[in-house]
Order: structure tokens, then sequence, then C-alpha cells
């Protein structure tokens, strides 16, 4: 039963995500930091499973997501909850075969888990029922576990269960086999019998008398004791997963609540803010945010957080975004492409203030890796990205491109930049565009009366703070027009080289 992250009526929908996104946004690095523990582990394509237009579901999440940020008591009861859940769904397969598997010993495993089961169910019940969480997804939780708490198989599951293999649960007497090896020592140990609890006094001569196994009686005795405890083995598993069928389907939806939790620890731990972004009309293309950071950053202590506001003109707008080498570009749009991201999955995004609309994917174009592209060479590599993005275009996409185009000539780069960049205002779509063509932000005008319908352009440049004769970066974004400069001099000095120093070229 899915009820924490959809709600009733609502399921999973098959919307693909594209792999160069999960790439380029680093979201293997996300997951894995996000991931409650290394067993309950996380993985990008997973949680992009979750990525969603429908605002019902995502309303429905965030409403649930507040409750686990609220109540920090909810956590012990899901880890209780996850962990009496844990195994039953492969428990059937992890049964092996022959003499030798310990089967009897195996049965009585089945039996001790089951009353684990019962257990850890009865605690994660009473603490649930302590903790007065709001959200309908919580609230169908509870009332899912007081209908299995209060059910009378529930209730009479150990006597049941008794009759399914009498014995198995406290047997009267057991006897092992083991072998000796050359020097004698014991090897490994095997189950050779087990007698079901005797009713009444057991007679004194019984107590005396000593029985001899022959090799052949070992055997049948063996054999006949897999018979019956695979038996007991598929009762058990069957009697479980019967029980459980109602709340296996929420083991995702517990992990996926604890990684949330686990997040934003790691944010607030940090300083930093976050909140639920409000949820805004498909139609609007809206994307506003204060104090938008990058949470990859903190997932190295060197690099150092700055925010940023950002707010994106209504309808669908396209922003040039230019400045200096190092100046941060590259992160600012690793913020925006996160915060789209974790907010179509109804989770918290980084920042102080936010607001979306829901964007039918997010297309992102990131200068390929020079070990990536191999012998199509870098070009064919970037014209057959583009192409796929462009193809993936829609009018409610999100395009984030990190200086498309490195393999050509600066004139070649602007004609093909500008005509991509008219296919995504044609097609309303939304974003930012970053690149070191100064002319494509100073002739945008140009570019709106080619294309006078669907998205408009805006600029966006880095700040950097120039007092003192020399520059300093601050990280940060603001509108306005290009500079026209990169600042390489400022990003070679930055790595321990001065063009001033350099040797004078010999005439």
């Amino acid at each position: 039963m899915a009820c924490l992250l959809y709600p009733a009526g609502k399921g999973p929908a098959a919307v693909p995500f594209p792999a160069q996104t999960i790439e380029d946004l680093q979201l293997g690095r996300l997951a894995k930091a996000m991931s409650p523990s290394d067993y309950y582990k996380l993985t990008p394509e997973e949680l992009c499973t979750l990525f969603t237009c429908d605002e019902d579901v995502l309303r429905h999440r965030q409403a649930v997501f507040r409750d686990v940020l609220r109540f920090p008591e909810l956590e012990s009861a899901m880890e209780k909850l996850l962990d009496s859940l844990d195994g039953w769904e492969s428990r059937g397969g992890s049964r092996r075969g022959g003499a030798d598997a310990f089967a009897v010993g195996f049965s009585l495993d089945e039996f001790t888990w089951l009353d684990g089961y019962l257990r850890k169910i009865d605690a994660a019940w009473q603490e649930f029922d302590r903790i007065p969480a709001e959200s309908e997804g919580f609230r169908a939780l509870r009332g899912l576990l007081d209908s299995l708490r209060n059910s009378r198989r529930y209730q009479d599951a150990a006597a049941d269960f008794q009759s399914l293999c009498p014995g198995f649960s406290a047997p009267a007497r057991m006897r092992l086999g083991y072998n000796l090896d050359g020097e004698l020592k014991p090897g490994r140990l095997k189950l050779l019998a087990m007698e079901p609890p005797e009713e009444g006094p057991r007679p004194k001569s019984a107590q005396k008398r000593k029985m001899m196994l022959t090799q052949r009686a070992v055997e049948t005795d063996a054999m006949l004791l897999q018979r019956v405890s695979a038996q007991a083995s598929q009762d058990i598993n069957a009697f479980v997963i019967r029980e459980t069928a109602a709340l296996r389907g929420l083991r995702k939806e517990l992990i996926v609540c604890l990684a949330v939790r686990k997040l934003t620890r790691s944010w607030e731990t940090s300083g930093l803010p976050c909140c639920f972004p409000a949820l805004r009309p498909a139609s609007e293309k809206a994307f506003q945010a204060k104090g938008l950071f990058d949470p990859l950053l903190l997932l190295s202590d060197k690099e150092r957080v700055v925010s940023n506001d950002i707010e994106l003109r209504p309808g669908g707008e396209l922003l040039i975004l230019t400045g200096a080498n190092q100046g941060g570009k590259t992160v600012f749009l690793l913020s925006m492409g996160l915060g789209q991201w974790l907010g179509q999955l109804g989770f918290p995004v980084p920042a102080k203030e936010a607001s979306i609309s829901p964007a039918e994917n997010i297309l992102t174009i990131f200068a390929p890796n020079g070990q990536r592209y191999g012998r199509k060479g870098l070009l064919a590599e970037e014209a057959g990205r583009i192409a796929g993005a462009v193809d993936a275009l829609g009018s409610s996409s999100m395009v984030l491109f990190n200086e498309p185009l490195t393999s050509t000539g600066p004139e070649e780069t602007k004609a093909i930049s500008a005509e991509v960049i008219a296919v995504c205002m044609a097609a309303g779509a939304r974003g930012v565009w970053v690149t070191h063509v100064y002319e494509l932000a100073s002739n945008r005008a140009g570019l709106e009366a080619a294309v006078p319908w669907g998205s408009r352009l805006g600029s966006l440049r880095i700040i950097l703070d120039e007092e003192g004769g020399e520059t300093k970066f601050t990280y940060r974004v603001e509108r306005g027009e290009p500079k026209g400069y990169s600042h390489a001099e400022d990003a070679l000095r930055r790595g321990g080289i001065r063009l001033s120093d350099a040797p004078a070229s010999r005439a």
C-alpha cells in the first residue's frame, strides 16, 4: 500500500528521466549522501521515478515530509517499522536445498523471525499511535497499522503458528552430529534429529535410553527432517507474506522519508536554510528562490557555500549567464537544477524561500568530459547531446546549458548557440544558458525580434569585487548586461600563475 508518497487513488507514473541530466546534475552523489545507511541505499534512478508534475501528489508529499521534519520521533518509529518488514520479501528465495543445508535450523530461524515481526509491528504501532502527525499519508499509515494490529489473524498469530509446526519453537531435544578432521577436531555441525515437547511426565526408562545411529539412519533422518522443515518454512513464508502484503509496499516510502530527514539535517547542521516551495501553475513557468544554494557543496569540506536569489519572468524566460572563469557559474546552474529536481520530488529545497512551476523534464547539456567522447570527437559528442535535448524539448521544459559547443571557434559557437537558443525560445522552455560568448547576451534583442513568441531572454552576470586593484570573486549573480571579459588572468593567479612572472619570448 503506497500511502506516504501518493494520495489515495494515485500511484507512480512512468515518466522517463534523462540519463544525461542524472550525470550532469551529479544526482548519484546526492543520492548517496542522503541514503539513510549503506544498507538502505537510494539510487538516483530510484529517486527520479518519484519526479512528477502532478500537483496533488506534490502537495501530499510536502505534507508528509513536513510531519517528518516537525516530529523527530517519527524517525525512530519509521526505523522500527522498516526493521519489522526487512528481509521478508526475499526470505523464501534464500532457502538452500540438500541435507547439508541445515533446513530444520532454518525453520527455527523462521519462527524467530515471525516472533520478532510480531513484536516489532507492535512496537511500531504503539510509537506511531503516540505521534500527532497530521498529514493524510501518516493518518493512512496509522489506520493501516491499527487494522493489522487489531485483526483477529494478528491476535491469533502465535497460536495459529504453533499448529503449523508444533515443537519447532521449543524442541524438547535436539541431536547434533559432526565430523572429525585429520587432527580429530570437530568439523561442521549438522542437525540429526529433533523431538517436540512431550505431554505429561516422561518415563524413567526413556531417560536412560541411548540411541545409536547408523550412517543410513542419519541420512534417512536428515531427509525426513528436511521434508518436514521445508514444508514448515513454506507455511511460515506464506503466513508472513499474507500478513505483511499491505505493508511491504511501504519499504521504499519509509526509506525516502528517512532520506528527507537526513538531507535536511545536514543543511540544518551547517546553518543553511531549506523550505517547501510554493507550487505555482505550470502555465506560469515560474522559478523563484531567495537564498538558493548548491547542496553538493556540502559534500566537500573545501567548498564555500554561497547563496543567490533568482526569479524567472512569468510565462517563460531563458537567462544567458556570463562572467569570469571560476566565478561560480556552474555552481549556480547546479543549484537551480537541483532546486527544481528536489521540488518535483516533493522534497524541501535548499533555499530560504521558493516557488516553482512543475517542469515536464529537466534537460542539461554540460561540456562533455574529454575521456568520454572517444572516437566520435568532441564536436560530434556535443552535437549528439544537443540533438537529444532538442528532441525532448517541450513547452514546460527546464533547460540548463553549461558552456556547450566548446570545440568550435567563437563565430561557429555564436551562430550555432543562437540557433539552439531560438529553438528553446520558440518551444517556450525556461532555464539558463552559461556561455563565454558575450554577444549572445548583448544581442538578445535581435533574437527576440526573430522569435517574437515563446520565451523571453534575460541576462545574468557574475558579481565581482574589484576594489583595491585586485578582482575578488563573490560567487554571486545578478541581472545585468555582460562585462565583456572573462578575467582569465585572475583565474590563473588563483592557481598560482602570474603572467607578469612569465619569461619574455625571444624575438
